[in-house]
């Protein structure tokens, strides 16, 4: 397939937590995503992606309708935006989603634009308690609602502790959310029954986010999933000590490695079913995950260093292969796919379409991400407790409000964000200041546009 055809298949796959660094294509060290290297052997893989936020709320609204964590406010996506799946749908293509992750549930507007969503929160058990399959489903559905927001949003160790604690005592070992291979079963179904149309399908991996409890193949340290279950549980997630870290890590690994193998095995069912060669696809994950780089852990709120923000993003289906490494962000994801299946931008994607970069186009536009600090009453974020960062370049400035700090760094120099120099570059750090502000200028521009005019997107 090459840029000016139409694929009859696309195919957004978004891995949950998935580090740049750890697949071989983008670190160039250990891989452990051997069949994701595969593919991005006869693909464009954008080396210096960047998410939007730092996790699954603040990251996801730049995938599915390229606009801006803030502009939302909160965990719910709101309806004056339109999403891919809106945008295809109105052209001819059929929609269906598959995931597991109760931040992106139905009910929270992520269900729209597609004309079937699996969301299988009747059947996965909340985030690190293990429900018992006896339980009532309408219950279960409910409560993994309810303790993810809790246990996800809130950083209060004591609280996330006690949480742990009382739903292990209660539970036996369940994964809280539908591993690799079985979702790979549920949509290798539905594509058996439905590969005569042409169709976008969403699909998302769970597996490397926490808890870490990789199937026994690809577990180490431990003679069980249950033996890891248990040390997830009794880590200190606030501050883990040095050991603790590198026995997380390798968990973390392990689920790395499983969730490459899923999609090698997804890749091998759409070339042995005579889908790939029609297939656009799109991998990436929704953020990264922290070892402690900048002493935090995971993906929490509060931080928008590279150890959260730097994914992979892979495009495979035209007919090219090459390596990009001019900064990108997964805002620019929507625009893309309508551009290559010729479909007229809509009016609320703040995107910019990536096939000019693949054509060996420049661009400087600038990279924005942001975040804010959940409010559990409201099940909202008070925004106006909010950390945003914005790379230009080779220039990264972040100011954080919830630390009351302004950092720059050069990552082209020192992407591991070691070296805050912005007292010394403070007339680049202003640049980069201006450009903030012209950025949220920009999002009440767009949001009020987008709340005046109609939400549908032409045909094309």
């Amino acid at each position: 397939m090459s840029l000016s055809s139409r694929p009859k298949y696309i195919f957004l796959i978004t891995i949950d937590a998935l580090r740049a660094d750890f697949l071989g294509c983008i670190g160039g060290g250990i891989s452990f995503t051997p069949n994701i290297d595969k593919l991005s052997k006869g693909s464009v893989i954008f080396t210096k992606a960047f998410a939007n936020g730092p996790g699954t709320n603040q990251s996801f609204p730049a995938i599915l309708t390229s606009t801006y964590f803030l502009m939302h406010g909160g965990m719910r996506l709101l309806p004056h935006f339109t999403t891919l799946a809106q945008v295809l749908s109105n052209n001819g293509f059929k929609t269906v989603a598959f995931h597991s992750n109760p931040f992106l549930s139905k009910g929270l507007g992520w269900e729209r634009g597609f004309s079937e969503f699996y969301d299988f929160m009747d059947i996965i058990k909340s985030p690190s308690a293990f429900v018992t399959r006896q339980q009532d489903a309408k219950l279960r559905g409910k409560l993994a609602r309810f303790a993810s927001t809790v246990l996800l949003a809130n950083r209060n160790a004591k609280i996330q502790w006690f949480l742990r604690k009382t739903y292990f005592r209660f539970s036996r070992l369940q994964i809280p959310y539908l591993e690799g291979k079985k979702l790979n079963s549920e949509v290798i179904r539905w594509i058996d029954r439905n590969k005569e149309k042409k169709f976008f399908l969403w699909m998302h991996y769970m597996d490397p986010h926490y808890p870490y409890v990789p199937p026994e193949q690809y577990l180490s340290n431990f003679s069980s999933r249950r033996e890891a279950f248990s040390f997830n549980l009794s880590a200190d997630h606030e501050k883990p000590s040095r050991d603790e870290v590198k026995v997380l890590r390798s968990l973390y690994s392990g689920e790395v490695k499983y969730v490459d193998a899923c999609i090698g095995e997804f890749l091998r069912y759409l070339e042995d079913s005579g889908c790939l060669e029609s297939s656009l696809i799109l991998l990436m994950a929704d953020h990264g995950h922290a070892f402690m780089e900048h002493g935090k852990f995971s993906h929490p709120f509060d931080i928008l260093y590279n150890e959260v923000l730097h994914v992979p993003l892979i495009l495979y289906g035209l007919e090219t292969s090459k390596s990009i490494s001019v900064p990108v962000q997964l805002l620019d994801v929507p625009p893309t796919v309508a551009n290559i299946v010729n479909i007229k931008k809509p009016l609320s994607f703040m995107g910019e379409s990536l096939v000019p970069i693949v054509k060996g186009g420049e661009r400087m536009t600038p990279l924005v991400s942001e975040s804010a600090r959940p409010d559990l009453i409201s099940l909202r974020y008070n925004t106006r407790e909010k950390a945003v960062s914005c790379i230009v370049g080779e220039w990264k400035l972040i100011i954080n409000e919830m630390l009351d700090s302004v950092e720059l760094y050069n990552i082209k120099r020192d992407f591991e964000e070691k070296i805050n120099i912005a007292t010394t570059e403070k007339a680049r750090a202003r640049e980069l200041e201006q450009l903030i502000r012209r950025h949220f200028t920009k999002e009440r521009l767009y949001k009020t546009r987008s709340v005046l005019r109609p939400r549908a997107s032409p045909k094309s």
